[in-house]
């Protein structure tokens, strides 16, 4: 399945919290035909550092399709053939710098001073992520959402989407992702993360665009994220405790040296290090911040009342093996939701199984979709 990526100008946005206003463009994908009744439509949300290429490649050459190339497209979970799939780049997106990317965040230019936002970009949340969303399927003429989905970040979102616009959409599904962030959740990752890039000596308060962007910060946010996203048992499976170099010719002893390395060390390094010429520090900030903001309640509310306002039927399918978003919150949010089925699986590996292990997630999702 071959897809392209469409610009969409969101025109002028007032941000709910700052107030502030500026101009909003992003890219989005979709798979599939919306049908002449326009009542075909799902919305499928991405992950933190997700794109809108969720499924499909650009060119039969692509070495990878997206992100979710294993659930959506004909005949699959989220049936292109019945279907018509939406999947939008969210602004201050992490890959800012990634050809196939569209999204308005620090790294931008601003048009009041001809240099890049930084940090005078607002402060946003995810519930101006589904705001403007909201923009794009008013765009494209759609009244009706059958479902929307996502997994992680992407989860968070629906249930934004069910609490702003439940008269717009059938049903939700989140994926490794509660309708609560914890505090555990909101220091790791998010807020440990943006600490690290911002002590990072060449953050420089965010104006680091015509110089060296803090690396360093960065890629210690991503180590941080990718210890959060998995597991001892993935940790143990892929690398033990063997050193980088058990020989000690290309890396110290540990034993001996601050400088010696385990395996492990390197592999979570390297993995990182492959994605990170298309990241923005900045973007990276944002993006965390609206993670860590994300609250269902309204302020006062307590979560019994925020979230028995979700009344359309929801689907929350966790990996109990998840250091982020647990069993115990899914069943915690499942009796205060008025309309909510779980489904539970256990990779073992931890909240990314999402991206890489969704052969678990076919059945429920499939079940889910195609139930009246």
């Amino acid at each position: 399945m071959l897809t392209r990526k469409v610009r969409f100008n969101a025109g002028n946005y007032s941000f709910l919290h700052s107030r502030k206003t500026i101009p909003i463009e992003f890219g989005y994908e979709t798979y599939g035909q919306l049908n002449e009744a326009k009542d075909n439509a799902v919305l499928i949300c991405h992950y933190f550092t997700g794109t809108s290429h969720a499924a499909g490649r650009y060119d039969d050459s692509d070495p990878a399709p997206g992100w979710w190339d294993s659930l959506i497209g004909s005949g699959k979970a989220i049936d292109t053939d019945k279907y018509f799939v939406i999947c939008s780049d969210c602004i201050s997106n992490i890959n800012f710098n990634s050809p196939t990317v569209i999204t308005t965040g620090p790294a931008s230019i601003n048009p009041e001073t001809g240099r890049p936002y930084g940090m005078t970009f607002p402060i946003f949340t995810l519930d101006d992520v589904v705001m403007l969303q909201r923009r794009l399927v008013d765009h494209l003429k759609i009244k009706k959402l059958r479902f929307v989905a996502g997994p992680s970040m992407g989860g968070l979102q629906s249930f934004l989407w069910a609490k702003y616009f439940p008269e717009m959409v059938e049903k939700i599904i989140s994926v490794v992702a509660t309708p609560m962030m914890r505090p555990s959740c909101l220091m790791v990752p998010n807020q440990l993360g943006i600490e690290a890039i911002m002590l990072d000596e060449s953050w420089k308060n965010g104006d680091y665009y015509d110089g060296e962007p803090p690396v360093r910060g960065l890629l210690l946010a991503f180590k941080m994220l990718l210890t959060a996203t998995r597991t001892d048992h993935w940790a143990n499976t892929n690398f033990g405790r063997k050193f980088l170099d058990p020989a000690f010719i290309t890396s110290d002893n540990p034993y001996t040296s601050f400088k010696g390395r385990f395996l492990v060390e390197e592999g979570i390094e390297q993995s990182v290090i492959s994605r990170m010429q298309f990241f923005d520090p900045n973007a990276y900030v944002y993006i965390a911040k609206a993670n860590s903001l994300f609250d269902l309640c309204n302020q006062g509310e307590t979560l019994e009342q925020g979230l028995g306002r979700i009344k359309l039927p929801v689907k929350m399918i966790i990996d109990e093996s998840d250091l982020m978003f647990t069993r115990e919150q899914a069943e915690e949010a499942r009796t205060l939701l008025p309309d909510c089925e779980t489904a539970f699986y256990n990779s073992r590996n931890g909240h990314l199984s999402c991206l890489f292990e969704t052969k678990y997630l076919l059945e429920p999702v499939r079940k889910f979709v195609n139930a009246d």
